[in-house]
């Protein structure tokens, strides 16, 4: 059948197919159509018109609680009762700075009769400096943020813990997050008033930098590509909730996002340098992109890094110096001679001249060997520095590339942005020639009237919803798009991306407008016959129950046991060497046994702690939004087995017996209980805890254990760390 034949029977087909069954746009354009890809809820405008309900109840504090009951009401179904204070307490110390309440805060809290005692708790908890260490993981979730590279060759990120700490500030300072976005994204390019501001905008866009990367045998055009497409893939899923990554080979199969989009955005990033080469192992190596820090830091850098260029040849020289030295004291001129037709360059000027004295010219000779051995044994000490990107110097468009291969160009696209969150008109071509980009691209991605900006907010009030709450309003936290699922209530969604934007994109003033609410506050008690309506809990009938994470499960034992110290921290890997892991043997792994929060303890890829693996912390190598959730074996025998954890529950015990001096068991049980779970135990419970002990402490006296009560409470304070009522909150 020839090629004109078969196109008329197809269009044939097409036609009778049109008129037995009218067809729309949607119906016959492919998925990645921008522009009728804009129909999906999550690339609309916001809703800005503010609903009001009419539910008749006294029940709502807030509109959040508003469109909760709404809902509720719809499904047939009532809220849960409030959380007893001290469960709420607890919950609201937890959520917003990743601690639990001492004892005293908590008998304070109680015994505040004032009206606004929640609302004066939640604002001290807001400006407190840990806000920022709980809420910065959420951020380095997103960042993939890790203390090395990973993958085939895992060098040490040394300077990485800048970005970390970047992002604590800027939580606690409540940096607006459309600023917090253009810092991390083009920090490098803003204008700056002090060299304190340029260091500190250059440490923010560290984002770009800190991401896995391949570096061994790598092609430069290959890698320059694939580091691009890590980012864009960063990019679309932390700011975006999209997964842009399928676009590198094809128009994306199931989001708006055409092949020509992807390559507008990858023209940007790779007209940007987040590598160089630097001197590493023995070896010129292409690494991640450093800057110095501080007035002089960029000279600095420059003579640290030339110091390393130079060392092979310094060494060279140096060794050469002590053959003509040899040549010198053996009387062999001959050789001397040979030796200074070659390497005149390590023979001092005074030796070279067979007029002067021999033993003045060893002598001479010995003072240049002395000072290129000096040289060698004092490097310059590693200057502050950060990781930073930086334009290329000729920042051009990218060529798609057929079927995603580096090598195989197809048509030029001009550097831009996805066409399907433009509202107004297109930016291809707007960037000039000396430019990247990403200076546009931060503006574009917290733009509401032209760019992303709706979908930004969407994307973050939901991840702040989620943290709160324990599910997101969309459960697909980083993916929005047609994969992904449809929000539970769209209309409180897009409420609570408006207030984002209209307080000038405040993370705090929203998340304190979350947990002021009636819904936040709700009990986790079951109800049967809701959970035969709701059984997910999708409308928030009830509080979800859930289990600490790795950094507040760990935090918690440290400070119930006196140990944890509460300062912020710089490095904690700097007593690693420049490849954190390596084949074969590590004569030097990370260390976990800091006292320090656990924000700051060491994240090597390939090389996590055992806590972080036991109990979901998220992949460094990929952004994560929401942590996997499970319950296994493992984590029961991880609290069993660590020794970090038994030190903990010696330590506890040990505080015990000072706070609860003498032979009273029942009031150190109850001083336990009020440590671990801020509250006494029941009557069983105590009884229990009475019962193990006296055995613990008889069997140990058969054992001619040389501290039986000191054994005994030790592991009594162990089996009292896995009570669920500690390791969940309620």
């Amino acid at each position: 059948m020839g090629i004109v034949l078969r196109q008329l029977i197809l269009a044939g087909l097409f036609l009778v197919g049109s008129l037995q069954s009218p067809r729309t746009l949607a119906d016959v354009a492919p998925p990645s159509d921008p522009i009728v890809g804009r129909s999906h809820w999550a690339f609309r405008p916001l809703s800005r018109a503010r609903q009001t309900l009419e539910i008749g109840s006294s029940w709502s504090r807030s509109p959040i609680d508003d469109f909760i009951l709404a809902r509720l009401q719809s499904a047939g179904l009532a809220p849960a009762p409030d959380a007893p204070s001290q469960a709420l307490v607890r919950r609201l110390y937890e959520q917003l700075i990743g601690l639990q309440p001492t004892p005293e805060e908590m008998a304070s809290f109680t015994a505040d009769s004032r009206p606004d005692a929640v609302v004066r708790l939640v604002d001290s908890l807001l400006n407190s400096p840990h806000f920022g260490e709980r809420w910065g993981r959420h951020w380095l979730d997103l960042a993939r943020y890790a203390d090395s590279n990973g993958l085939d060759e895992n060098f040490l990120f040394r300077e990485a813990w800048r970005y970390r700490n970047w992002v604590i500030d800027a939580l606690n300072q409540d940096l607006p997050y459309n600023r917090f976005t253009l810092e991390q994204v083009a920090g490098d390019m803003l204008p700056f008033a002090s060299i304190s501001q340029r260091d500190h905008q250059r440490i923010g866009a560290g984002f770009l930098v800190i991401g896995p990367k391949v570096l061994l045998g790598n092609d430069p055009k290959k890698q320059r590509l694939e580091v691009a497409d890590e980012l864009i893939d960063t990019i679309g899923r932390t700011f975006l909730g999209l997964t842009l990554g399928c676009a590198r080979c094809h128009d994306h199969k199931f989001e708006p996002v055409p092949r020509a989009d992807y390559y507008a955005l990858a023209g940007i990033l790779t007209s940007t340098e987040l590598m160089e080469q630097r001197y590493m192992l023995g070896e010129q190596r292409v690494m991640e992109r450093l800057v110095g820090l501080g007035p002089d830091g960029d000279t600095l850098d420059e003579r640290y890094e030339k110091y390393w260029r130079d060392y092979p040849k310094s060494k060279e020289q140096a060794s050469h110096a002590k053959s003509a030295l040899k040549f010198l004291q053996t009387l062999d001129a001959e050789g001397l001679l040979a030796h200074q037709g070659k390497h005149a360059d390590t023979i001092s000027e005074l030796a070279k001249d067979t007029s002067v004295p021999l033993e003045q010219r060893v002598i001479s000779q010995q003072a240049l060997v002395s000072e290129l051995d000096e040289i060698l044994a004092k490097p310059p000490k590693i200057p502050p520095r950060a990781m930073s990107p930086a334009d290329a110097e000729t920042p051009s468009d990218e060529s798609i590339r057929l079927a995603g291969q580096f090598d195989r160009l197809g048509d030029r696209v001009p550097r831009g942005f996805l066409k399907v969150l433009n509202q107004g008109a297109s930016t291809r071509g707007s960037i000039s020639e000396g430019r990247s980009g990403r200076l546009e691209l931060g503006h574009w991605i917290t733009d509401v009237e032209n760019g992303a900006g709706n979908l930004t907010a969407r994307v973050l009030a939901n991840r702040i919803w989620h943290h709160l709450m324990g599910v997101g309003i969309v459960r697909t936290v980083d993916n929005f798009g047609r994969t992904g699922e449809a929000p539970s209530h769209p209309e409180l969604l897009d409420y609570l991306a408006s207030e984002l934007v209209n307080s000038r994109w405040s993370i705090k003033s929203l998340v304190r407008q979350i947990v002021l609410s009636r819904t936040f506050a709700l009990s986790s008690i079951h109800e049967a016959q809701a959970h035969v309506i709701d059984p997910e809990n999708r409308l928030f009938w009830r509080g979800h129950r859930r289990r600490l994470d790795p950094e507040s499960l760990r935090d918690a034992l440290l400070s119930v046991a006196g140990q944890l110290n509460l300062a912020p921290m710089e490095s904690s890997v700097w007593y690693l060497g420049d490849q954190a892991t390596a084949v074969g043997k590590n004569e030097v792994r990370r260390r976990t046994d800091f006292t320090c929060r656990t924000i700051y303890l060491p994240v090597i890829r390939n090389d996590l702690p055992e806590l972080f693996q036991a109990f979901n912390f998220a992949d460094p190598h990929a952004t994560t939004g929401a942590r996997p959730q499970t319950t296994s074996a493992t984590q029961g025998l991880f609290v069993l087995n660590d020794p970090v954890v038994m030190d903990a529950a010696e330590a506890l015990a040990r505080r015990l017996f000072t706070e609860v001096p003498g032979t009273d068991r029942t009031s150190r049980i109850d001083r336990l209980f009020d440590l671990l779970i801020q509250a006494r135990p029941t009557a069983d419970e105590k009884n229990d805890f009475l019962a193990i002990i006296q055995n613990l402490e008889t069997q140990a006296r058969q054992q001619g254990h040389p501290n039986p009560e000191l054994r005994s409470w030790s592991i009594a304070c162990h089996t009292a760390f896995l009570m669920s009522r500690f390791q969940f909150l309620e």
